[in-house]
C-alpha cells in the first residue's frame, strides 16, 4: 500500500519523527511552503513549525483535528489521509467509519504481524486482498474508482 509520503508502508509503530517525514514529504512534493501550509490547514506556522522541525529529536504530534486540517490542505485522497492520521498515532478514518475494530481486520492483522510468514507471503496475501476489495469495491470516498 502507498502511504501518505507517497512510498510503500512501512512496518512497525508510528513515531512522531515518520509522521513529521510524511508531513514535509507531501508538503514539498505538493511545492507548499510551510507557511503556505499553515495558512491553508488555519494553523499557526510556528506550530507547523514544532510538527514539522528540521534536525529536533522530538517533533509535535497535533490533535487529530489538526492532522485532518493538515491532509486536507495537502488535497490527500482518503488513502493517504487514513496513513497520515496512522503515522500520528490516530485511528484511521476507515476504520471510525466501520464502528471501530473488527473480526475481520484483526484476522487480516494476524497474518501480516505472524514473524514466521516470510515477506513474499505477506506481499501474495496482500495482492489477494487488494483483488478481492477492487471486486465489491464502490466508488471511493474521494469520488474516485477504486484500484
Amino acid at each position: 500500500m502507498v502511504n501518505a509520503s507517497g512510498e510503500d508502508a512501512a512496518d512497525g509503530a508510528p513515531t512522531a519523527t515518520t509522521f513529521a517525514a510524511a508531513v514535509r514529504a507531501l508538503r514539498v512534493r505538493a511545492g507548499l511552503s510551510l507557511n503556505e501550509l499553515a495558512r491553508r490547514a488555519g494553523i499557526d506556522p510556528a506550530y507547523l513549525h514544532r510538527i514539522e522541525p528540521r534536525g529536533r529529536p522530538q517533533p509535535t504530534i497535533p490533535r487529530r483535528p489538526v492532522v485532518l486540517a493538515l491532509g486536507h490542505a495537502l488535497g490527500l485522497g482518503p488513502v493517504q489521509l487514513d496513513d497520515l492520521l496512522a503515522r500520528a498515532g490516530y485511528c484511521p478514518e476507515a476504520v471510525l467509519l466501520l464502528g471501530g475494530w473488527d473480526r475481520t481486520l484483526a484476522e487480516v492483522a494476524v497474518v501480516l504481524t505472524q514473524p514466521n510468514l516470510p515477506d513474499h507471503a505477506k506481499a501474495e496475501f496482500r495482492d489477494v486482498l487488494h483483488i478481492l476489495a477492487n471486486r465489491w469495491a464502490a466508488p471511493s470516498r474521494s469520488g474516485e474508482p477504486a484500484g
